[in-house]
């Protein structure tokens, strides 16, 4: 026995010494002989070869654009450590040996699905991770107050966008002016946090400190206009939202007769009258050339020629030119009343942002922008987005889209109308866009405003919890 098992032992030998390969087989550990990468229209595909599959692990960060895989027992040193990647979805892919084997971390520009699959034959190990997908992360803020964030990318490019969905028999949408309650510029967070509001968008269109280009109500008071019917986001004193044209038509009416108002909260031009409100600031601000009435309770309480001061609860009645002439003889104590339409579906409306184009009505794309006389500044090409939009239920949405980055190109008006159909709506109304775009919840900046920063606007809408 002992005589065969040293027989043995000698032919063990012999071999180890003539073919070295087969005594430490086992003990060897396997190879990764390649790695490289390959793109189709819908994913990138890493490709690991071995010289037979390995035993491995599949891992990903919080953030999910970190995915690593770990393999056990195997030596990377004969496969290239960088491979080449599509720069879109797949920022880098690098290659290390560890003590135990070797891992490959990918580092994604953005979280997206992946698969890992095997291949015995040749034997491989391969991840396709999807250049077009589509996936939605939700979850409530609170009753009544639902946020959604949305990725999306394919054929057209990548984009990311932001979606609110409120309650309107538990939440207020109410304007904000840069001032709080006065016209300026100011920021969204800034705005948003004089109502201690639970968020809140970028809303109308805006030029110098004080232009807004489209009408405001506040509080059931006007406190913007402008001189085209535009489509117009608002809410009613029963609580239901309303999208459809706004166009402002003011009147005064006195002893002397009924003379037209030229506008609320505007720079009096020669032969007008224009009405003022505290929503304009400390004062008129008007030259001499003209008279004003401070009205009250339908009645006139005091009359001065320039820059009077503005107060709650009081109107300015200021007339130049012409229309100053017109309203010779009033004195103190006169009734002065002010008549304002703004059409038929606003008669109960309390809030109001005018804006426009209107994006989609009776849950179909149609975008006037030709109608509304929108200029190219907003109708071209892909951009970041605003929106206001009512759902069949009756909810509100508020929506914002990134756009001009390289995670996330932006919309047309009419991909943007689409997306909002895809979400619910059945009436929507395009905001200001641009660096303007922005979304602030819980006073924190959601999505990625394309300026880098937060810019001044004039007018925001905030969503404001009902006591």
């Amino acid at each position: 026995m002992i005589k065969n098992l040293n027989k043995f032992v000698n032919i063990i030998t012999f071999l180890a010494i003539i073919f070295p390969s087969i005594a430490f087989a086992a003990n060897r550990p396997l190879n990764m002989t390649e790695a490289r990468s390959g793109i189709s229209e819908e994913n990138v595909r890493i490709v690991l070869q071995f010289d037979s599959v390995p035993t491995y692990q599949v891992t990903a960060d919080p953030s999910g654009k970190n995915i690593r895989m770990d393999f056990s027992g195997v030596d990377a040193a004969r496969a290239k450590n960088n491979v080449a990647v599509d720069g879109d979805i797949v920022q880098s892919v690098d290659i290390t040996n560890t003590q135990s084997g070797c891992n490959v971390l990918i580092a994604l520009n953005q979280a997206v699905p992946y698969t890992v699959n095997t291949l015995q034959n040749p034997a491989r190990v391969f991840i396709d991770i999807k250049r077009y997908y589509e996936h939605t992360t939700k979850r409530s803020i609170e009753s009544g107050l639902d946020y959604t964030a949305y990725d999306r990318r394919n054929a057209d490019g990548v984009l990311k966008a932001y979606i609110l969905d409120i309650d309107p028999s538990k939440f207020e949408l109410i304007p904000v002016l840069g001032g709080g309650r006065t016209l300026g510029k100011n920021t969204v967070s800034n705005m948003v946090h004089y109502y201690n509001a639970e968020a809140g968008v970028n809303a109308s269109y805006f030029g110098g400190q004080k232009d807004v280009y489209g009408l405001t109500k506040i509080d059931g008071t006007v406190a913007t206009t402008t001189y085209l019917a535009r489509t117009a986001f608002g809410m009613d004193t029963a609580g239901k939202a309303i999208i459809g044209i706004v166009n402002y038509s003011g009147s005064v009416h006195t002893k002397n007769g009924d003379f037209p108002i030229s506008g609320v909260n505007c720079d009096r031009s020669a032969d007008t009258i224009v009405e003022y409100n505290s929503f304009y600031g400390n004062s008129t601000g008007t030259n001499e050339y003209g008279i004003e009435y401070v009205v009250q309770d339908n009645k006139i309480v005091r009359i001065n020629t320039n820059d009077t001061a503005l107060r709650d609860g009081q109107i300015v009645i200021s007339a130049h030119g012409v229309m100053k002439d017109a309203l010779s003889g009033m004195k103190v104590g006169d009734e002065m009343t002010v008549n304002e339409d703004l059409g038929d579906i606003w008669k109960n409306a309390v809030q109001i942002v005018g804006v426009g184009p209107q994006l989609v009505k009776d849950g179909k794309v149609d975008v006037t922008a030709d109608d509304e006389q929108i200029g190219p500044d907003v109708t071209g090409g892909r951009a970041p987005r605003t929106a206001a939009a009512i759902k069949a239920d009756g909810h509100v949405m508020l929506v914002v889209v990134d756009g001009r980055q390289s995670q996330s190109s932006g919309l047309t008006l009419n991909g943007f109308a689409q997306l909002l159909i895809d979400s619910g709506a059945i009436e929507a109304v395009n905001f200001d866009g641009g660096g303007s775009s922005e979304m602030v919840i819980g006073g924190q900046i959601t999505n990625s405003p394309s300026d880098g920063m937060e810019r001044p606007v004039g007018v925001a809408l905030a969503v404001v919890k009902k006591k």
